[in-house]
Formats: structure tokens, C-alpha cells, sequence
């Protein structure tokens, strides 16, 4: 296992080359890639498995007044992303693949993924419009503990099964990162959302490839997400 100095894109090509010299036998690269840039790099360097991109669903954007702390006053690449938003007079920057990069996604035949994300979208309204906190928080805050990625990893997976993309009982090379870029690869067992806690064909976490040392967590209210 790859233990980062730090999280953030920073650690994005470790990643790939981790993945692309994985050696289980697996069909599947599960990637959450809000603007399909790592998705991107991952499918022009990985030509023997399935490429599938989980982006964000409708409705989501970066608040760029907000992003002047929490993750991004604190890992310089996504600093940097704010600064440049900011010179360009954004206020509000979509979570959507870009129109730049989805062509190419095509062109490689990564497979696109944008749906509810399991454990984050009601459960956000909630936190931020009535102030509630559910079980379901909990359980995404612990996994945060071990990275962010990991957190994203596992909702990828199960998005994609959900989808039919994936079969279920399917051992799977799933990446994520802490915001942007990749810094956490897991081989993971997919089930669909349903089956989460089945005893024997639930969802498992089998082996972690890679992670940031220490993680940084968002704010469980993420002020820079609307």
C-alpha cells in the first residue's frame, strides 16, 4: 500500500501507475471524476479494462465565495483552482463533466455515471436546510477518517452497480481524491445500493492500494457546496 505525504491531485499520476500496475485479474476501473479529467488521463493510459467515470449528479456546483477555506485554503492545488476561478470573475462553477473533456470520454469509450450519490445527496439537503444530522452521516464521516477517496470510492462502486454497468459480486479497481485530482485507489466488491449490508453479497472493502497519510475532511455542512 502507497501511503501519500499529503492529500490533494498532487498524488494523481502515483495513482494511475498504482492502478495500471495492479495485478488482480479485474475488468472493471471505477473512477469519480467530477470533470472527467482524471477519467480522462486514466483511459489513455489503461487499455485493458472497463473504464467507467462517476461524476456528480444535476444540481451541484462550487460556491467559489465560499472555497476561502476548509480544503482549499489548506491543499495548495485546490487553492490554486480557487485563485484561478476567482480571476475569472466565477462565482458559481457547475460539478458536470466539461464540454472539453466528454468528446474524448467518448472517444475512449469510458463509460459515464451520474446519478444520486448513496450516501450524500438527501442526506446533504437535510443537514443544510433542516439541520438535521442522520445515521447516514455517520456512517460517511467514519469512512472519511480513512480519506475522503475512500469515502467516494465506495459510492462510485455502488452508483455504477446501480447503473448496470457493473455486475454485482464483482471484484472491481475503484479511485477517488480528497475534492479534485486522486490520491485513494481501493480493489472493492460491488453490490447494488439495496444489498449494502447483505451478509454474503454485500458490499466489501477488500484491499487499499493507496491513501493520503492523514486526511483532510470536509465540514460535514461543505459551505463551498451548493
Amino acid at each position: 500500500m502507497k501511503v501519500f505525504e499529503r492529500p490533494g491531485p498532487v498524488n494523481t499520476d502515483e495513482v494511475i501507475e498504482i492502478l495500471e500496475d495492479a495485478s488482480l485479474e479485474v475488468n472493471y476501473i471505477v473512477v469519480a471524476s467530477i470533470t472527467g479529467g482524471s477519467a480522462l488521463k486514466i483511459a489513455e493510459r489503461i487499455k485493458n479494462k472497463r473504464i467507467i467515470c462517476v461524476t456528480c449528479p444535476q444540481g451541484m456546483y462550487w460556491e467559489v465565495n465560499e472555497m476561502d477555506k476548509d480544503l482549499f485554503a489548506e491543499i495548495p492545488e485546490l487553492k490554486e483552482k480557487r485563485d484561478e476561478w476567482i480571476k475569472k470573475g466565477l462565482k458559481r462553477v457547475p460539478m458536470n463533466i466539461t464540454e472539453e473533456n466528454m468528446p474524448k470520454l467518448k472517444e475512449l469509450n469510458v463509460e459515464i455515471v451520474r446519478g444520486t450519490i448513496p450516501l450524500f445527496g438527501p442526506t446533504f439537503s437535510m443537514r443544510l436546510h433542516l439541520q438535521k444530522i442522520t445515521s447516514i452521516d455517520i456512517m460517511a464521516k467514519t469512512l472519511e477518517l480513512i480519506s475522503p477517496g475512500t469515502l467516494v470510492s465506495m459510492e462510485s462502486v455502488l452508483m455504477a452497480t446501480d447503473a448496470g454497468i457493473i455486475p454485482e459480486d464483482e471484484l472491481v479497481l475503484a479511485c477517488a481524491g480528497t475534492e479534485m485530482g486522486l490520491d485513494t485507489a481501493w480493489v472493492l466488491k460491488s453490490c447494488a445500493s439495496a444489498n449494502l449490508f447483505h451478509p454474503s453479497k454485500g458490499f466489501r472493502f477488500v484491499e487499499l492500494l493507496a491513501k493520503p497519510g492523514i486526511a483532510l475532511n470536509p465540514d460535514i455542512n461543505i459551505e463551498y457546496l451548493r
